[in-house]
């Protein structure tokens, strides 16, 4: 996993202002100001677990070597944009084109991949991401979320 020196000095921005108290590593409460920010709503157990799923030391916090792990994984994701559309599409259905129903991508969260979700976890995790009218616009979510080269 290698990531080259203007993705480490990007990391380091973004880290230090996650950082608000500068005490060299991410805590849970500052991890919540960022999702806040992000207008992404979680629980006090969502923030603990994403901690959890990056703390490599186990000291309850993210400093910026593991920081930089997940951001390195994130930057050289082995998947297209392209794949990403169409792996959405398998579970989509007859939806519009580029969307996919709440209740499938909740069903597919439970059923399908490594980590499979509870009813509840997969509930969770949807109410987390803007749907209209029972639909997830994938299309737009992931061209958003990936840079297409």
């Amino acid at each position: 996993m290698v990531c080259s020196l203007e993705d480490l000095q990007e990391f380091q921005e973004i880290f230090n202002l996650v950082d608000t108290d500068r005490g060299g590593s991410i805590g849970t409460e500052e991890l919540a100001r960022l999702m806040d920010t992000l207008g992404i709503r979680t629980s006090p157990e969502e923030l603990k677990l994403m901690v959890s799923e990056i703390d490599e030391n186990g000291n309850g916090e993210i400093d910026f070597e593991e920081f930089v792990q997940v951001m390195c994984r994130k930057v050289n994701t082995d998947y297209t944009a392209d794949e990403v559309r169409k792996a959405f599409k398998v579970f989509a259905g007859s939806a519009p084109d580029g969307c996919i129903r709440v209740k499938d991508l909740e069903h597919a969260l439970q059923v399908y991949g490594r980590e499979k979700l509870t009813a509840e976890e997969a509930k969770n995790l949807v109410a987390q991401i803007e749907c209209v009218d029972g639909f997830f616009r994938y299309d737009e979510y992931v061209t958003m979320m990936m840079s297409e080269h």
